[in-house]
This record gives C-alpha cells, structure tokens and sequence, in this order.
C-alpha cells in the first residue's frame, strides 16, 4: 500500500514537473506588443564648408535598455547645397536598424537603407523662427526575421517653429519653445498604407552658443503597423543635440540689438 501512494505521488509531482516547464516555455515564447512609450536620443548638425555647400550629419539612439520595446539606430548623412540664404537643399544616405528588445517582443528584425533628398525654406522674424522641410526618400528594406525585402517611397513634410522666450522677458534670453508637426505619405499603398505616420513634438530649448542648442521635450506619434488593422501612438521623451553653422539659424535666437 506505501508503495502504491508513493508511486502515486512521485507520478503526481512528474507530472506538476512537466506541467511548469511546459507553461514557463509557452510564456517565454508568447509574443507580446511592444511598449507605447520609451525616449530618443539624437544628434544633427549641419556643417557649412563654404557658402555654397556643407555636410549634414546625424545619429539617433531610440529605446536602448527599455525592455519590451523596439530599439532602433538612425545614422544618417548628406550634402547640403545652400540655394539662398532662407532656402537649403539636401541628398543623402541613411541607414536605419531597427530590432526587438527581446526576443518574445513582438517586432521585426529590420535593416533599411535609404536614400533621400530635401528642400528646407526658412522665414524669421523678430520674435518667430518657421522651417518648412520637404523631403523624399526611397527605402530599401530587408526583414531579418522572415527574410523578406521590399522598396518603399516615402514623402514627408514638417512644419517646425522656434520662439524664443527672450521677446517675453530679457532674463530668458537662451531659452526658446519648439514646436513641430511632421506628416508621412508612402506613394505605394501595397504592401504598406498610403499615410504612414504624423509625428508632433513640443519641447523647450537652450542655445548654449549661436551655433549649439539643446532641446528637450515630448512627441506624440501616430503610426500605421503593416499587417495591422490599427494603428498605435507612441509616446516620446526627446532629447535633442543641434550644431548648426547656418548664418539664419546663428541668429535667430540672439537677443535684439534694441533691447
């Protein structure tokens, strides 16, 4: 009789054994949403060689050591061509990698390279800085995850304003708001959707020199997931690195000569 109960409860904790491996296995390779939330890091700077031509660089970490979300890195570089003193236009290369932050993350493996040109128009005045930035880009991208690759045209519009605090008080003269909103538009709906993603930011900055500023804030962005009925919005902390030799942009926010 002891012996039957103790084959009985060896069979009894196997069989528990077996069941919790067999759960903690599932668990692990249940896919889940990424998180809706995280920060990006990025540096842009644009460097004028002489009057008619510079070098723009720029590099952007993205969720780097938050669980549960995509990491990406943005390297990207051009020749920019300065048409007039409120007009630039831009060609350039970039490449985008973009990958889960585990592997029970439910996101793709994705390298991209991309190539893309852009117009910027700028109006200043005393108390408002406006940037208009027209831009086209042909995506090159590969899924590592399946092995699939595909070619997507891209176009992309934002309207950025720049108001810097020192026209409500001299005592913030380096400190300015930043406010912009970005909309883009594939040319192909198939595999991808024709509106793609709007992105608005609104954040404070600091110019610690006329050609270095800082900005920090939050963007709000809306975006449209290929094999996905619904969209998601996701939800930024931003944090901003500027150099920029441009004559227009080393001006804007100094304080008036007038005041």
């Amino acid at each position: 009789m002891r012996f039957r109960i103790a084959f009985f409860n060896t069979k009894v904790v196997c069989v528990s054994a077996v069941l919790f491996l067999t759960t903690t296995i599932l668990g692990q390779q249940q896919q889940v949403e990424p998180n809706q939330g995280g920060y990006w890091i990025a540096y842009i700077g644009d460097n004028k060689l002489n009057k008619y031509i510079g070098i723009h660089s720029e590099a952007q970490l993205r969720n780097y050591f938050i669980k549960h979300t995509t990491e990406s890195l943005v390297l990207r570089t051009g020749l920019n061509v300065y048409i007039k003193p409120y007009a630039m236009g831009t060609v350039g290369y970039a490449y985008v990698y973009n990958n889960p932050s585990e592997s029970y993350v439910n996101a793709a493996r994705v390298s991209e390279h991309r190539t893309w040109q852009q117009l910027i128009l700028r109006q200043k005045s005393r108390a408002i800085f406006m940037e208009h930035r027209y831009r086209l880009e042909q995506r090159f991208l590969e899924n590592l995850s399946n092995g699939t690759s595909r070619i997507d045209h891209r176009m992309r519009y934002r309207f950025q304003t720049l108001l810097p605090l020192y026209s409500i008080t001299p005592h913030l003269r380096h400190f300015f708001v930043a406010l912009n909103d970005e909309i883009m538009i594939n040319f192909s709906n198939n595999p991808s959707k024709l509106f793609d993603r709007n992105r608005f930011f609104v954040g404070i900055g600091f110019q610690v020199s006329p050609k270095l500023n800082f900005q920090l804030g939050y963007m709000n962005q809306f975006a449209q997931v290929i094999g996905k009925p619904t969209a998601h919005i996701d939800h930024i902390l931003q944090f901003g690195i500027s150099y920029n030799m441009d004559d227009l942009m080393q001006t804007f926010i100094k304080k008036p000569t007038n005041e």
